[in-house]
């Protein structure tokens, strides 16, 4: 069964009746608008790509975390190796990027930009590369820009239905495999934080 949340770009697809023994234990689709970052298309169908989710959403939360406070000194130094490794991985950066955050994935990479009002997320997902879906050929790799706002938002309303509604969910299922609990009272705190730096940012340019 596939659990979905979606905001007005950003969407995340879980499926909940496999589980692998791994530290990668769920399947996940992530999208922005049509960009595929996260699963595989073969045969018409997309799947997920293997993901710890809790992690996933931990380094969302992180990206509009270090967004929302880019002249704070260990995000300005993340930000410089970030942009290195950015070259590294063949991408290159516009140059008006002030934040730079690097999310690693079991078949993907994803940097998640900000200049400040636009958030640029510049991706590599290694599973569409063998993709024998039309609509995908030759897109594993690129970038994908939309309002910094608008991608915030994003973040903290699938963080918040992922939290509230399904998070109790996949513990549960985590620990019937015998798996350790994840800190949800961090992530809740964490989730709470950058909620409160968005609306401090954007109440006062409103």
């Amino acid at each position: 069964m596939w659990i979905t949340m979606k905001g007005k770009h950003l969407e995340v697809k879980i499926d909940l009746e496999r589980y692998l023994s791994s530290p990668d234990p769920f399947f996940l689709i992530f999208a922005i608008d049509e960009h595929l970052l996260l699963g595989a298309c073969w045969k018409g169908k997309i799947d997920g790509d293997e993901s710890d989710v809790y992690r996933f959403f931990e380094n969302l939360l992180t990206a509009c975390y270090y967004f929302l406070q880019p002249e704070h000194p260990h995000v300005q130094k993340l930000t410089k190796f970030g942009r290195e490794n950015v070259e590294d991985e063949g991408f290159h950066l516009m140059g008006d990027e002030v934040v730079v955050y690097q999310a690693v994935e079991r078949n993907a990479i994803y940097y998640a930009c900000s200049t400040g009002r636009i958030a640029r997320i510049y991706y590599h997902n290694e599973l569409l590369e063998f993709t024998d879906c039309s609509e995908f050929k030759g897109k594993y790799k690129g970038v994908v820009e939309l309002s910094l706002k608008e991608f915030i938002e994003d973040v903290l309303e699938i963080s918040r239905k992922y939290l509230e509604k399904y998070a109790p969910v996949i513990e549960k299922i985590r620990l019937e495999h015998g798996e350790e609990s994840d800190d949800y009272d961090f992530l809740q705190k964490f989730y709470q934080e950058v909620e409160e730096l968005y609306e401090k940012r954007f109440k006062l340019e409103s």
